[in-house]
């Protein structure tokens, strides 16, 4: 089942805060030369929001503790923790999540 989350049009430059279309959590959706990568948008350290993070080369970097996250996995370089990545995919200018 495909969910519309957003159209690529809405992305502010590389990201865009956006809900998840059933459960109202907020997500993070990114996108650089290897596609959209869609993410849980709070860090999992003190949930703090990952919207002004610095991203640059697949890695997002929270802007209140550093803690950085591979959009491609979830998963933190640095430390055994991760982030929620959901499954997307475009298709005629519009995000789903698959």
């Amino acid at each position: 089942m495909r969910l519309r989350l957003c159209r690529l049009d809405e992305l502010d430059g590389d990201r865009l805060l956006t809900e998840h279309p059933d459960s109202g959590d907020p997500l993070l959706v990114l996108r650089d030369s290897d596609g959209v990568h869609v993410l849980d948008a709070l860090c999992p350290h003190q949930y703090a929001p990952l919207l002004g993070g610095d991203f640059e080369d697949g890695i997002l970097t929270c802007p209140m503790h550093q803690w950085r996250f591979d959009v491609k996995t979830g998963e933190s370089p640095d430390m055994p923790v991760c982030l929620q990545r959901w499954p997307a995919e475009v298709e005629d200018g519009v995000i789903w999540l698959v």
